[in-house]
């Protein structure tokens, strides 16, 4: 059985998002979206990475969605418009 579809969405300010809330989160949405769980690791430390980098620039804020439709977890990271990084997942 799937998961419904959804979309989970994030704003983070340039004061950052900590390392543990991130791992958090990643955790419940992959488990919600039944991402298999070796990808988490994986995934944490590029989310991780992505969000810093979007996160640089003192007044930057940096987007973060997660989006779960016909079989696939699709994360994606942008900052002022522009997309940073992507990635998709299959879930069960």
């Amino acid at each position: 059985m799937t998961a419904h579809g959804f979309l989970f969405a994030l704003e983070v300010s340039s004061q950052g998002l900590p390392a543990w809330l991130i791992q958090d989160i990643v955790g419940q949405i992959c488990r919600y979206a039944r991402c298999a769980d070796e990808a988490l690791p994986g995934l944490r430390e590029a989310l991780e990475k992505a969000v810093a980098e979007g996160e640089s620039g003192g007044t930057r804020r940096c987007d973060v969605q997660f989006r779960a439709q016909n079989g696939t977890l699709e994360v994606m990271v942008a900052s002022n418009g522009g997309r940073i990084w992507q990635t998709k997942l299959p879930t069960s």
